[in-house]
């Protein structure tokens, strides 16, 4: 409570009461700061009076009016600076007080003769005034206090307002908007036009009157009709209804967010890759895309980066679900056997051949998907072969006399390889790469897509502790810390096995840093890392503070799915409101 908050007010009734009284008026604050003045005091204002506030400490200390008839000579002023030489002719103040509290002094001041006989010609009355303007002032200073109140409390109601998931309306007896929060005027665009106020009004009005909750209006918002669930409540001062607040929230939103809540999207053949990172998200939505045609697809990635699985959901997501999926690794089966393994052979073809002969991966798929992995390690006698097979859309099983069989498999193809290269050294057909090569998927590496590292973690996590029948809660900070710096050369296939290692050796409540695989993780300098020092060196991506936010809202929702908790317990983990939690879920695309 400072009077220099109201030092225009203050300074406006120091010049009235010198008007009046034809005396200097001079008045400061608590810590005697000269708030405002008149006539020789005047210049002073908004300066500190040290040396000269020994008479207004002694009425601010007390509490009561001080009256000084000889200046310079009474035994009050002796401390001053001025004794013996001041320029006043006479002086009374009286403390300023609020709610019980001394905020400062009014001190009248006569400067010659004429003031002084003026100031002392009634001295009583010149008391009772005085204390008047003191009052005056306090009253000046609490409305000042409590406008200021109620300031902080409209911008903090604006803020909560602005947080809400809901949009929320003000509205008057009139139907008219007082305030819209930030979703409000998203939703209604109101930013744009709200000439429409009234009508939406009359419209929810008139759909409360007829509806039992929960409660729907249609509203016509930019030519389209958008349809909100509300509710609409009284703002009371006593049996009085002063204003109506509305609330509405997005129907179709509503809709969306139950569904995804209550899981009703398990069917999501791509809902067991799990990650929220922009490249991530960037092949889903492509293998999503091209899920239901029948283009060859190239998935390209290194080794552990999920291509099985892609391919995998790929094929569920496509018309072919109810046909056979069918894999084969062109690396793992030896050379002389991989020729029988992808188109099959007839009875007697060769020595130790299966009586009755057997059927190739391409015969075995039928009109479902044929998942080729690895098919950059595929022996260049090889590639010619499949690439016959690809172009004429049929095959002859080895030993066979001359029957062809039809290729009516989708062919879905992989490779940790860099395709391209492999032919500029040849070892790969440009002509079979031009026909794998119809839709390419790039999978980022982990390192691509340290947001989701965490995430992954605590999802293996959850899986290990629940077969080894543990209760592991998580990764101590530390933990954490190592796992987000690796590079993760293996990627998800290395981070699973590590926390598969640190889930068996853990015996706390949390993965400590000397449960993880010590050769692996060293907290380490990045120039320890390579062992070199030079300037030339890649720096390690560093990620924006959104996407270590959006990585750590992702890794407690999961955390609490895989436990079946609610989102509050997720909003709790986060240290935020419900309501905050839904926007950034909302903000990231993770609801």
């Amino acid at each position: 409570m400072s009077l220099r908050e109201i030092q225009e007010s203050v300074q406006k009734i120091a010049q009235a009461v010198a008007a009046v009284l034809r005396v200097e008026v001079e008045i400061a604050d608590s810590d005697f700061l000269r708030i405002a003045g008149t006539g020789k005091t005047e210049s002073g204002v908004l300066r500190t009076m040290a040396g000269e506030d020994h008479i207004y400490r002694a009425s601010l200390v007390n509490g009561e009016p001080v009256v000084i008839t000889r200046p310079g000579q009474d035994e009050k002023c002796r401390p001053c600076t001025h004794y013996g030489s001041c320029a006043e002719t006479g002086e009374i103040c009286c403390p300023i007080r609020l709610d019980g509290q001394s905020v400062g002094v009014i001190g009248l001041l006569a400067f010659d003769d004429e003031q002084r006989e003026r100031l002392f010609a009634d001295v009583e009355a010149i008391l009772g005034f005085l204390q008047k303007m003191a009052e005056l002032i306090a009253v000046k200073l609490k409305e000042h206090i409590m406008y200021t109140r109620q300031q902080l409390i409209a911008e903090k109601l604006r803020v909560v307002m602005d947080e809400m998931d809901k949009a929320m309306l003000l509205i008057d007896q009139k139907n008219r908007i007082v305030e819209a929060n930030q979703r409000a005027r998203q939703y209604l665009q109101l930013d744009a036009d709200d000439s429409q106020a009234a009508e939406w009004i009359a419209a929810i009005r008139l759909a409360d009157g007829s509806q039992s909750a929960p409660k729907q209006v249609a509203l016509s918002v930019g030519g389209k009709a958008k349809t909100f669930l509300f509710a609409i409540r009284p703002v009371q001062l006593g049996d009085e209804i002063k204003e109506w607040v509305i609330t509405l929230d997005d129907a179709q939103e509503v809709v969306e967010m139950a569904r995804r809540v209550t899981g009703t999207d398990a069917g999501d053949a791509f809902a067991a890759i799990s990650g929220n990172s922009a490249a991530l998200l960037q092949a889903k939505t492509i293998a999503r895309t091209v899920a239901g045609s029948e283009s060859t697809i190239l998935l390209q990635g290194e080794s552990g980066t999920g291509k099985e699985l892609f391919a995998k959901a790929i094929h569920q997501a496509s018309p072919r679900r109810q046909q056979p999926l069918i894999s084969i690794n062109c690396a793992a089966i030896p050379e002389h056997l991989m020729e029988s393994e992808l188109f099959g052979y007839e009875d007697g073809t060769f020595t130790g051949a299966r009586k009755g002969g057997k059927a190739g991966v391409f015969e075995a798929a039928g009109k479902g998907t044929l998942f080729l992995d690895e098919i950059g390690d595929l022996p260049m006698h090889l590639q010619g072969k499949l690439l016959r097979v690809l172009q004429e859309k049929e095959f002859q099983r080895l030993g066979s006399s001359g029957k062809t069989l039809p290729v009516e498999a989708r062919i879905i193809a992989a490779t940790h390889l860099d395709l391209q290269e492999r032919v500029a050294q040849g070892q790969f057909r440009l002509d079979l790469y031009y026909r794998l090569h119809v839709i390419p998927i790039q999978l980022p590496a982990l390192r691509e897509r340290r947001e989701d590292i965490l995430l992954l973690a605590h999802e293996f996590l959850a899986a290990y502790t629940k077969t080894l029948g543990k209760t592991i809660r998580g990764f101590s900070q530390e933990a954490q810390s190592v796992l987000f710096c690796h590079d993760w050369p293996g990627n998800v296939r290395e981070l699973a096995n590590t926390v598969e290692y640190a889930a068996n050796l853990e015996n706390s409540d949390w993965i400590q840093v000397a449960s993880l695989p010590g050769h692996t993780f060293r907290l380490q300098k990045p120039a320890e890392r390579t062992g070199r020092t030079d300037s030339s060196e890649a720096p390690k991506p560093v990620l924006t503070l959104k996407e270590l936010e959006k990585s750590a809202v992702a890794q407690a929702l999961n955390e609490v799915r895989m436990r079946k908790g609610k989102k509050e317990e997720a909003a709790a983990l986060l240290g935020i409101s419900r309501a905050t939690l839904f926007r950034k879920m909302r903000e990231y695309g993770l609801l």
